[in-house]
């Protein structure tokens, strides 16, 4: 017995479960993305296998930490960690099973207390003898099967048995003729800008806010006017009391019934009464309403489906359909009489009532000055507990939440004409439990990285212990960041508009750069220097930060106030062969001018427009590289277009304007007041004569004096958004220095240069490495420094962590990574190497063409502190899992390297291999600790902005299956035949494409909410393959001398 729980609860069975966790909550992001959130949740993340497979783990988990002991006083700090998994889990199945999430929806100075549940549901419903039974069960809908369920709930003591038959999304009602059916009536009516279906079988009744259609049922008492339909002899009739015109559709004919008589109700017509039109589509006596998928192109967009049940009572069996959306919106209840007791079913959210009203008193809504992006929005609210005698006023906002009874309160989005708000509701017993598992997770981690009888404390003393003694450093080597990178590119073209050039170079440096420092409003509402717009323009359009010789500032002043000039010099890039013939360029000239892009003759039409509607129209994922690069370039000349009229500076503020919306010259002028644009017309005016005289005379004070009218005027109409003198000094430094730019090759050259001395030692054993160490420590440890303070001056400058994009993650990830080598550089040199590299390619990534380095405001929801330690912590794990994959394919490498007899360098390689495998299970304990910590601190922010720490989300989704994949690998040593540096080698290289898919493959091609995928997604790169086929060849040529079996 005792064997048999050995290997049932063993830590092999452990792995394969963390693994098949794994693998189907990544399954679970591709079905969310291709067939729905609910359906994701019905097939995976809410059934039955998939809790116990989660609870499985939790009792190996607990079998484990008993049987290795772990609880005893010097493994306290693993007991910690692994302990808190049994309390994240024990806080997520009460919130399961006990919690209530909704939404509230209410508007200005009105109370509401009901909230619309997150939750879809089977509700029915039954009246018999002046009572109401119910009953309610929590459904979700899989879109691709697999529904089964089935209830049954007392009517006064009688059961009526509901049983699932048939999922039908698009679905519409049709009635169709049945030899079982009864008289019936189909019609649209439509009015007030609404259609709908109406289905009256005899005996029923429908109301709209003015009629009553009534088909043979009893007369009602109403002040409504009855439009009744009868049927007589097999014969159907309509009358109304007032006129009713009638339109013949076929025959184009129209008149008018009188009121009060009685006519022949037929289809082909439509009927007008008042402001309601409504015309038969089916009128039979024998007609029974189904409900069928409709596969019509215009109903793809119709979220509306069906479920469909049986319901059985009292030996009467019926089919009923439900219609609704399910999760987290309301269904359109159905009525049915069943065994004469009126039944109503629905499919949807639940209606909940609080003990309480929440008053909303004023919703409030700042936007970024000059664009319509939400800055922040606020509800001020005000709670009305009667039963308490409570009146209690209260601010929410983003991050900022209401606690009242149990129930909390959070800012989750408001109505379009932002005169009501909607407020997320929780109530989560669940949550102590949890944090204090979250808890108890960050201490243990924390603890077992200072435990001297961890596991990562004896990989280093091992470590320590094998390598050979450093010698104390050289002083720090300091290279000046002016010298580590050219400032600029020199174009490849010879130029033959000299004449043009040596114009524009007449414009003053010096005054170009105080022009720079005039201030412009960007789309979404930022202020600037046009020094940082000049830049990016200048990068976008050429590729460079200069154009022969002459500075960005000095291109863009020059381009605005002499376009002519600009138009025929060649500054815009273009790479396809097959454009260039199209502009007419030669083939080996890289760039053109703006005028070679429209026709000589006629009316100068544009080259590229039937090409690029052409790619336009095209699925990105069908573009061919002609076609990105008509795009492109296509964009460039738009863009110069822009700069030539002035249009991409937006650098005069409007007086007195709320929106704090700033104007480009050309468009203050049209639409200011006449006093206004006069007087910016004499500001401008002034300061291009100014340029103009500079020019002719070669002197620039009338042209500076003039851009200080300039600047004034900004103070003085738009001091209360500009920012400080500091933060607009530190943003031109930052666009000067281009610090991360200038460190990509001071990364990459010391850390190829230390490798290859590294190898050159595995060839000649006694060749010594110490002093080039020292020098490759020196220079990181200064690029680190130059780094971080890089990363502090964005921050600085942009007011939020700089980790918030695509560019911003990436040189954090690559701050990551140098940190990663620096604090194993002791350890091993190969870790300094191999980082250093790692970085300088991640650098080389982040300013790759598809990287937007431009500095933005944030979105209010991403304005927290718990996010800035969220993201921090994650980002930063990435880059001791970029160094476990580089360290893993290393290691791979050195095997190939082995021959099969023993020699001097064979030991050399094993001893680099077993080194290299002790740094890599260290840094991938590192890692997994932040990744773990960093995940669940998501979860605490997340839980504090919107009342949700956990949403299967496919990102967290993403980052939970990266996590289960390390903690398996980190527990290979406990199973024989994986605790091989071979073995550990693989994984970890492979184990990296799981955080290449949080990172990058969540955003573009799966839908949520940290995706950035609109549409269709685009391909997938071809280096992707590329880099699978190598990989996947240095594991089969290392795989034959896989013969080391020693770790620690």
């Amino acid at each position: 017995m005792d064997f048999v729980l050995k290997q049932v609860f063993s830590m092999k069975s452990a792995i394969i479960l963390l693994l098949f966790f794994g693998l189907f909550s990544g399954v679970a992001t591709f079905i969310e993305n291709d067939f729905g959130v609910e359906t994701s949740w019905a097939l995976i993340y809410t059934s039955w296998w998939f809790e116990l497979l989660q609870v499985a783990l939790c009792v190996i988990l607990i079998y484990n930490m008993i049987r290795y002991k772990i609880y005893t006083l010097d493994k306290l700090p693993s007991f910690l960690f692994h302990i808190s998994f049994v309390f994240i889990l024990i806080g997520s199945g009460v919130t399961r099973y006990f919690g209530f999430e909704g939404s509230l929806h209410v508007r200005n100075g009105m109370l509401e207390n009901k909230v619309v549940s997150s939750d879809a549901f089977i509700q029915a419903s039954a009246l018999k003898e002046g009572k109401t039974y119910s009953y309610a069960k929590p459904q979700l809908i899989s879109h691709v099967g697999g529904n089964r369920f089935s209830f049954a709930f007392d009517v006064g003591g009688d059961q009526a048995a509901v049983k699932f038959k048939e999922y039908l999304p698009n679905a519409t009602a049709k009635v169709v003729d049945d030899p079982s059916g009864v008289p019936m009536i189909s019609m649209m009516l439509s009015g007030y800008g609404e259609s709908l279906s109406v289905v009256l079988k005899e005996g029923e009744t429908y109301e709209t806010s003015e009629y009553i259609f009534s088909f043979n049922a009893k007369p009602v008492q109403s002040a409504k006017e009855i439009i009744a339909f009868t049927l007589e002899e097999g014969k159907f009739y309509f009358s109304s009391k007032s006129k009713i015109a009638w339109f013949k559709m076929v025959e184009n004919k129209r008149g008018e019934y009188e009121a009060d008589t009685k006519e022949d109700f037929i289809t082909g017509q439509l009927y007008t009464i008042g402001n309601i039109n409504f015309a038969p589509r089916y009128i039979g006596l024998k007609g029974k309403e189904k409900v069928i998928e409709d596969k019509t192109p215009m109903a793809k967009g119709n979220a509306t489906s069906a479920v469909i049940v049986d319901v059985s009572f009292k030996g009467e069996t019926k089919e009923v359909a439900m219609f609704g959306h399910g999760k987290g919106s309301q269904g359109a209840p159905t009525k049915e009489i069943i065994a004469g007791i009126p039944f109503i079913f629905e499919w949807g959210s639940q209606i909940f009532e609080l003990p309480f009203d929440i008053k909303l008193n004023e919703f409030q809504l700042d936007r970024y000055p000059g664009s319509m992006s939400p800055m922040s929005y606020a509800s001020e609210v005000e709670v009305v507990d009667t039963e308490k005698g409570v009146h209690m006023p209260f601010r929410i906002y983003m991050n900022h939440v209401l606690d009242y009874r149990g129930f909390r309160f959070f800012q989750s989005s408001y109505d379009t004409d932002e005169k009501g708000t909607i407020l997320s509701v929780n109530n989560d017993p669940g949550k102590i439990p949890t944090y204090f598992g979250y808890f108890l997770l960050s201490l243990g981690l924390f603890l077992n990285l200072l435990n001297p009888k961890s596991r990562f404390r004896k990989l280093a003393s091992m470590v320590q212990r094998d390598m050979t003694k450093m010698k104390s450093l050289f002083l720090a080597l300091f290279i000046g960041l002016s010298l580590m990178h050219s400032s600029g590119l020199q174009a490849a073209t010879t130029y033959t508009n000299e004449d043009y050039i040596a114009f524009l170079k007449q414009y003053d440096v010096k005054h170009a750069d105080q022009f720079g420092r005039l201030l412009a409003q960007s789309a979404d509402g930022r202020i600037k220097p046009i020094d940082t717009i000049s830049t990016e323009l200048l990068n976008k359009i050429y590729g460079g930060s200069t154009f022969e010789g002459m500075s960005a500032n000095q291109v863009a002043l020059s381009m605005m106030s002499s376009p002519a000039e600009w138009q025929s010099l060649p500054i815009i890039k273009v790479f396809h062969p097959e454009l260039k013939k199209i502009i007419g360029i030669a083939e080996n000239q890289k760039y053109a001018s703006f005028n070679d892009f429209f026709e000589k003759e006629g009316d100068h039409a544009f080259k590229l427009t039937k090409y690029s509607e052409e790619a336009n129209r095209k699925k990105p994922a069908l573009r061919n590289q002609f076609d990105k690069d008509i795009l492109k370039v296509d964009e460039r000349v738009n863009i110069c277009y822009m700069v030539y009229t002035g249009e991409v500076f937006k650098m005069i503020p409007k007086q007195n304007d709320l929106s704090k919306r700033w104007f480009a010259p050309q468009e203050a002028v049209m639409n200011f007041s006449k006093q206004e644009g006069d007087e910016v017309r004499a500001l401008l005016g002034g300061y291009f004569e100014a340029i103009s005289e500079g020019l002719e005379k070669s002197s620039w004070e009338s042209a500076n004096k003039a851009l200080e009218k300039l600047q004034s005027y900004q103070e003085q109409y738009g001091s209360e958004i500009i920012p400080s003198e500091s933060r607009i000094k530190a943003e031109i430094f930052f666009n000067h220095a281009k610090i991360f730019d200038r460190l990509t090759p001071v990364y990459l050259l010391s850390g190829l240069v230390l490798l290859c001395f590294i190898f050159a030692k595995m060839i000649n054993p006694a060749l010594r490495i110490v002093t080039v160490t020292k020098i490759v420590f020196a220079i990181n440890f200064m690029a680190f420094l130059a780094h971080t303070g890089g990363l502090g001056l964005r921050w600085y400058i942009s007011t939020h962590a700089p980790w918030s994009d695509g560019y911003e993650s990436m040189i954090y990830i690559a701050w990551a990574l140098a940190l990663a080598g620096i604090f194993f550089s002791r350890q091993s040199v190969v870790s300094l190497a191999l980082t250093s590299i790692l970085t300088g390619v991640t650098l080389f990534v982040a300013h790759l063409s598809w990287m937007d380095p431009q500095i933005t405001n944030l979105v209010p929801v991403l304005k927290s502190y718990w996010l800035n330690i969220h993201v921090s912590v994650i980002t930063a794990s990435y880059g001791f899992f970029g160094l476990c994959a580089i360290l893993g394919l290393f290691t791979l490498i050195l095997f190939i390297l082995r021959d099969k007899k023993t020699s001097k360098r064979n030991q050399e390689i094993d001893r680099n291999i077993i080194e290299a495998t002790r740094i890599n299970e260290m840094a991938m304990i590192l890692g997994l600790s932040l990744l773990a910590v960093g995940n669940f601190l998501g979860g605490v922010w997340a839980n504090e902005s919107w009342g949700r720490y956990w949403g299967w989300d496919p990102k967290e989704t993403w980052a939970l299956v990266s996590i289960l994949i390390y903690a398996a690998i980190v527990h290979f040593r406990f199973v024989p035949k994986l605790s091989t540096p071979f073995a550990f080698a693989v994984a970890s290289t492979v184990a990296f494409s799981s955080i290449i898919m949080t990172y990058f493959g969540v955003n573009f091609y799966l839908s949520g909410m940290h995706s950035y995928a609109a549409g269709d997604p685009i391909p997938v790169p071809t280096f992707v393959y590329y880099t699978i086929i190598i990989v996947s060849l240095v594991i089969a040529f290392a795989y034959p001398k896989r013969d080391i079996t020693k770790i620690a």
